[in-house]
This record gives structure tokens, C-alpha cells and sequence, in this order.
């Protein structure tokens, strides 16, 4: 590899890296695109630290390959005061990631309205905050920014799907196979234990006891959830050894600040950087993606600074280029196919995007009073008879959570939105929610029968015209718009490895250990192509 890393494998300058009097460009300013302030030669460049590109960071390394990991979000190192992480929900500048695309407000179409909101989105202070919130017209999606990706913010839940939906998702792929050798290892590799049952009888975990004993009491298939979590330090929490966290809710959409999270900075990415063979950037914002002239692919990405100030433009060539970004990987390639720079992609590329069907709704009982905590991580998941549906309690934080067991249900959607170019040149998403309304009804008649094993219990879904979207995965279609594991058509030497291969459901279940899976299973038959 040439081309000195700006950065050692944690993140702390090397020497003579500019780390003051480089460019202040903000974000709405920067230079014309395509253009950069310097260059940088690599072997093979990963674009995202999430799940896969994390995993494939640590393949990669043990296999002798040399790689930089660009990631656009900052470092989230824990502090013994557990002061890392913002609480949710509140108005601390660093939940919210701003750069003037990503967004927590709806954008306006046309008008004077679109006038408006371009104004207000560039009187905003840039923050390289916790939540990448991305607005659209049909859902609100909602990821994670920083070293880590996603699991710096989910639920930890590690949950496979039952044979019948995998088969029904993935019909081209092997379940024998799967079920033994790539669940198993990508359980392994993210952290994952099972809930142990004994913490039911702990207060903050009044409602999954609830849950619990009405699930069992319903007849419906239930198994216990395994987490990305070490309920050793939960237990530290629970003892007041470790600041309480996850035992008060304040795990889901921010980070967890015991450490009770296995999240992937702190596993597979760390053992990664630890061959030191894999540099990982964070704050570097991936703008642009082209083939390279002379050969293989260029990478433009903004360095940012810590309030995402724009420092500088670095154009990254590299042989081979891996996209692990997650919900910006379609977009990404869709940029680079309409403006030229990757010619030739499959038209599918940015369709069979989907929101997992997803669905959420509340029971309320008066076993619960509003002001009972709600701890973490989930415990129990049930299913309907088909294995085509999953639900499972996922605890809020109060006031959130107060007085009522919040049903996260995901089931499998019957059609799927895309992402499309619109005609001022903005990469929207075409998707509307009644798309899921299939999965939403089932998901409601298993709420409703568990809902019947408790007291006095009434069920509100919930059903918002525009629905946050914490399980966005697809866009990029394993076997579709790449071959069978994950190389893109038409580009040699260019990846899908994340939750875009996934057709826009991972099966009746959080995708998380899908996507590992899935990313395993592609590894094993393209990591010649690096070594070869």
C-alpha cells in the first residue's frame, strides 16, 4: 500500500498531519466536485464501519490484506463517567448528525417552501452528531454516524429468521448452509449471549416479565432473544459497579454508555485494526465514487472536522472498493451511474429497498404504571405459526416507554420502494408506508393475541403517515444488482458488503445478524479476489 495514513489504526494523528490551518470549507461551500486537495494510493478501500464493512476489515486482515476504512462519523470512545454518548431523546448536539443532506426535517418538492427549507438547512450549525436522520417523503430513517455504524445505536438484537421466511427471502441461498456455518460464526463475531432469564425478576425489567408470561401463555412459537451484549457488565449496571445505561432505557438510538454494547468498534473492527493492517478514517464523508482513469476506482471523501467544517478533499484510488455504508450505499452508486462515473450498473441498482416491515404498536395494561423503568435489551421474541412474523417488546426510555409495552412487530412486505433521481438531481426515495399494510396486519394479530394474556390490556398501533425507519435495508439486491456474492455487475473489483444486499426485508427479524451473515457467506467466495 502507498500513501502514508493520515491516521494511526485508533484514529490519533500521525505526525505531521494538518490538524489545524487546513481548509475551513463548510459543508454547503466545498470545492466543485470531483476535484481534490490531495491524493492517496491503496490496495483496497472500505466505504462504512458498520456490521459489513467491519467484518470485512477483519476477513480481509487475516487474510494479509492491507485496507482503509472511511467512515463519516467520529469516534465514540467510552469514558468511566459514561458521559460518550447524548441521552435520547434531547437537544445535545451530538445525537444529531447535520451536513445539509441528512436531515431530521421533510424537504419541500417545489415553491416557495423548498426556498424556504434550503434556507433554514444552511442557517444550520454542521454537527457530526450520533443519528443520521434522512428524511423522505414516505419514512424518516434513522442510522447510525460514527466508528461502529449501526450497532452504535440498535438494539442488539441477534435474531435469525425461522426457516420458512429465510427460504421464502432468500430462495437462492442455502439454509443448511446457512444455519450452520454463517449464523453461528456471525453471532460469534458480533457479541452475541442470550437473555438471561433470571434478570426478569429485576425491576427495570417489569415489562419484558409481563410480555414474557403473556407470550407463553399465547401458544405462539417464542424462543429467547440473544444480544449483542455483555450481561456481565449489565449486571455491573444493575449493581450501580458501571453507570446505568441499558437498564434505563438508554441504549436504543444512542449509544450505550456502560459498555454493556458489544458494538463493532469495540469487537471485530478492533480486532481488525489490531493486525495492523487496516486504518480506519473516521469523520471522511464519501461524496463521490468514479472508475479510475488508469485503473480501479476513485474514492473523493470530505475529511470533516469535528463540528463538520469541511478541513479538506482527499481523493482515494485504490485496486478494489468495498461498499459497506448502508442506506448510503445505493445512493452512492446511483450518483455515480447517472452522472457517468460508473457506467454500466445494473438498472436495478437503488430498487428493493424496504423498511423490514416494520411495525410498532402499544399495549397498555395496568400491571404497568407510567413511571416504571424499562430496561434493556430485549428478551423474548414470538412469532406467528408461519415463522413470517417476529414481535418482540422493545423498551424507550421514559416518558417514551411510560405506562405501556411498546411492540416493535416486523414482518415481510409485499412490495418494496427504490431510489430514484429526481429532476432537480437529488437521490429521493419512492416509498409510501401502505406498501407494508400486509405485514402491519399480521403484525397487529399477533400483538393482539399476546395483548389477550394480559390484564385489562388495550393496543394502539401505531401508524404515522411518514414512520421512522430503523431497519432500512436493500437497494442494492444480492443476485441482482451484483452477482451471488455481492460483486457488482459491470465494475470488477467493486462490493456490495452490508444491508443493501438485503431484499428489503431480512426475513420477519432485526437484520443485523442477517446482514453478518450474509456478508460471511459472500467473503468466503470473493476473498480470493483480494489474494489471489
Amino acid at each position: 500500500m502507498t500513501g502514508k495514513p493520515e491516521e494511526d489504526p485508533r484514529g490519533a494523528p500521525r505526525a505531521g498531519t494538518p490538524t489545524s490551518g487546513a481548509p475551513a470549507v463548510s459543508a454547503r461551500s466545498s470545492p466543485v466536485a470531483g476535484r481534490a486537495d490531495r491524493e492517496e494510493r491503496h490496495d483496497v478501500v472500505i466505504v462504512g464501519s458498520g456490521v459489513g464493512g467491519s467484518i470485512a476489515a477483519l476477513r480481509l486482515a487475516r487474510a494479509g490484506v492491507r485496507a482503509v476504512v472511511l467512515e463519516r462519523g467520529r469516534r465514540w470512545p467510552l469514558d468511566p463517567a459514561g458521559t460518550t454518548f447524548p441521552a435520547f431523546p434531547s437537544l445535545d448536539r451530538r445525537l444529531v448528525w447535520l451536513d445539509g443532506e441528512s436531515s431530521p426535517f421533510p424537504p419541500p418538492r417545489s415553491g416557495p417552501w423548498a426556498r424556504l427549507f434550503e434556507a433554514v438547512e444552511a442557517a444550520l450549525p454542521r454537527s457530526t452528531g450520533l443519528l443520521d436522520v434522512i428524511t423522505e417523503e414516505g419514512a424518516v430513517i434513522v442510522c447510525g454516524a460514527g466508528v461502529g455504524g449501526g450497532t452504535l445505536v440498535y438494539g442488539g438484537v441477534l435474531a435469525q429468521p425461522r426457516p420458512a421466511a429465510f427460504r421464502r427471502v432468500f430462495p437462492a441461498l442455502d439454509h443448511e448452509e446457512f444455519d450452520r456455518i454463517h449464523y453461528p460464526r456471525a453471532r460469534r463475531r458480533l457479541g452475541g449471549s442470550p437473555f438471561p432469564r433470571d434478570l426478569l425478576d429485576e425491576p427495570p425489567y417489569r415489562a419484558h416479565r409481563l410480555f414474557d408470561r403473556a407470550v407463553r401463555a399465547s401458544g405462539l412459537p417464542a424462543e429467547t432473544i440473544v444480544s449483542a451484549f455483555d450481561f456481565d457488565a449489565l449486571r455491573d449496571e444493575l449493581g450501580g459497579a458501571r453507570p446505568a445505561a441499558a437498564i434505563v432505557g438508554q441504549y436504543h438510538f444512542t449509544g450505550c454508555n456502560s459498555g454493556a454494547r458489544t458494538s463493532v468498534d469495540r469487537t471485530c473492527l478492533a480486532e481488525a485494526e489490531a493486525t495492523g493492517r487496516i486504518w480506519v478514517r473516521p469523520l471522511h464523508r464519501v461524496t463521490d465514487l468514479a472508475r479510475d482513469r488508469r485503473h480501479g476506482y476513485r474514492v473523493l471523501a470530505e475529511h470533516l472536522a469535528p463540528d463538520g467544517t469541511v478541513r479538506e478533499r482527499v481523493a482515494f484510488r485504490c485496486d478494489r472498493l468495498v461498499l459497506a455504508a448502508g442506506v448510503h450505499t445505493p445512493r452512492l452508486l446511483l450518483a455515480a451511474r447517472d452522472s457517468g462515473a460508473l457506467p454500466g450498473l445494473h438498472p436495478s441498482v437503488g430498487e428493493d429497498w424496504g423498511a423490514n416491515g416494520d411495525h410498532v404498536a402499544v399495549v397498555r395494561t395496568p400491571g404497568l404504571s407510567a413511571d416504571t423503568v424499562q430496561g434493556g435489551p430485549s428478551a423474548t421474541l414470538v412469532h406467528d405459526a408461519t415463522g413470517t412474523v417476529g414481535v418482540m417488546h422493545a423498551p424507550l426510555t421514559l416518558p417514551l416507554g411510560a405506562g405501556g409495552v411498546v411492540c416493535l412487530g416486523m414482518g415481510i412486505s409485499d412490495r418494496f420502494g427504490r431510489w430514484v433521481r429526481s429532476a432537480d438531481g437529488r437521490i429521493g426515495l419512492e416509498w409510501e408506508a401502505d406498501r407494508e399494510a400486509g405485514a402491519r396486519a399480521r403484525v397487529e394479530d399477533v400483538v393482539r393475541r399476546v395483548a389477550g394474556h394480559l390484564p385489562d390490556a388495550t393496543v394502539t398501533p401505531l401508524t404515522p403517515s411518514r414512520p421512522v425507519v430503523a431497519h432500512a435495508v436493500g437497494g442494492v439486491r444480492l443476485g441482482r444488482a451484483t452477482d451471488a456474492h455481492g460483486r457488482l455487475h459491470g465494475h470488477p473489483g467493486l462490493y456490495c458488503l452490508d444491508g443493501a444486499l438485503l431484499p428489503g426485508t431480512a426475513g420477519a427479524v432485526n437484520p443485523a445478524l442477517t446482514i453478518a451473515a450474509v456478508v460471511e457467506h459472500c467473503l468466503d467466495h470473493v476473498l480470493t479476489d483480494f489474494t489471489g
